[in-house]
Order: C-alpha cells, then sequence, then structure tokens
C-alpha cells in the first residue's frame, strides 16, 4: 500500500482501538467474530477446552498477531478460543463490513489475508497425512501441537496424566516416565494435573 492509500484506509476506515490491563480477558471462547481484530501491543494467552471440560491447553501469543482471522467468515462465525491478556494489551479492531471493503479495495490487504488462512488451511489439511509419532514424546507433542493455534512456542496445559495417556494410547506409567525425562531435560515442568513448555517445538529436537 502506499503512503496515500493507508492515509485514505486510516481517514475512511471506522478502527476500534481498545486497551486491557494484566488478567483481562479480551475474547471468549463461543463469542461472536464480527471485527478483524489485531493485537498491537503486549502478550496474551489463548486457551482452549475440551468439550468434555476433562483438560484445556493455553498458548502464549505475542504481538504484532492477528486473532482468528479465519472465525471472521465460513459456517461458524464463532472465536474458538478464550484470549486473556497476561501484560497491558492493545488491540485494534476492524468491523467486518470495513474488512470486505479493503478486501475488494486493496489487492495487498486481501493477498495478505487470504495467506494468513490459506496458511492454516494448508497446515490443517496435511495433519492426517504424516507420519505416526515413533514414541511417546512424539506423541505428546503431536497431541499439544494439533490443538494450538501454532506449532512452536510456550503452551500451558491442564490435564490428568491418565487422561493424557488414554488420549496418546499409552499407558499412565509410560506417560509418567516420560515426563520426568522430559523434565530432566529442562524441557517442561509438570506437577499435578498441569504442565508448562517454555518452547514445544524442543520436544521433537
Amino acid at each position: 500500500m502506499t503512503r496515500n492509500d493507508i492515509e485514505n484506509v486510516v481517514g475512511n476506515t471506522r478502527l476500534g482501538f481498545s486497551k486491557y490491563g494484566k488478567g483481562k480477558v479480551i475474547i471468549s471462547d463461543g463469542e461472536q467474530c464480527n471485527y478483524l481484530r489485531f493485537l498491537l501491543q503486549g502478550e496474551c494467552v489463548a486457551t482452549s477446552e475440551a468439550n468434555d471440560g476433562s483438560y484445556s491447553i493455553g498458548e502464549i501469543i505475542k504481538s504484532p498477531e492477528v486473532i482468528q482471522p479465519e472465525c471472521l467468515f465460513g459456517m461458524n462465525q464463532r472465536y474458538t478460543k478464550t484470549f486473556t491478556s497476561i501484560t497491558e494489551c492493545s488491540i485494534v479492531s476492524l468491523n467486518k463490513n470495513d474488512v470486505t471493503h479493503l478486501m475488494a479495495e486493496y489487492d495487498i490487504f486481501r493477498i495478505n489475508l487470504l495467506n494468513i488462512m490459506s496458511t492454516q488451511t494448508q497446515r490443517l489439511s496435511r495433519q492426517p497425512w504424516r507420519k505416526l509419532p515413533d514414541s511417546i514424546r512424539h506423541k505428546v507433542f503431536r497431541f499439544i501441537e494439533m490443538r494450538c493455534l501454532k506449532p512452536a512456542g510456550h503452551k500451558m496445559l491442564k490435564i490428568k496424566m491418565e487422561v493424557l495417556a488414554e488420549h496418546i494410547g499409552e499407558s499412565r506409567l509410560n506417560v509418567s516416565r516420560c515426563l520426568a525425562e522430559l523434565e530432566e531435560e529442562g524441557l517442561l515442568t509438570h506437577s499435578r494435573a498441569t504442565m508448562d513448555i517454555p518452547a514445544l517445538e524442543r520436544l521433537m529436537d
């Protein structure tokens, strides 16, 4: 976009600016997605919960980041995660009508948005064709990675050992031993029904 294009967009588009203090809910799981939201400053945690409430997974999202743009269109136009600030966060919002107008008027806006959505779609379409994990460590990684927005970064789980074992098809004892090894290697910390993984991608090293 040229400078004139940017000035025109800013001058003729209704931008919503919001600030959230630490620990505030920015978006709730199931909330109607009527806006394209950008995290301009700060960090938040995106949390999703199993349908039966048996576990939840959170991941750290850092600015700048567009928040679940795929929820703006399609059959289910609702957010699938709860986003909660962990530092002071600045959010810019664009309503859907303005988004469709910008997509029609500016190629770069349309291409960037399509690239974001296409990348996610391509990642999901490859999931069923990947080689099955050949170790408990890799099964744990795959279980978490498939439920996150990004396959890397800081993740936090609230899950009982037996629930994790059931989902990855291993015994509780084997899962316990694997987590103990990963903790010894400095790749995660875990206690009763909680797990903290500073860098998920390191589990695959």
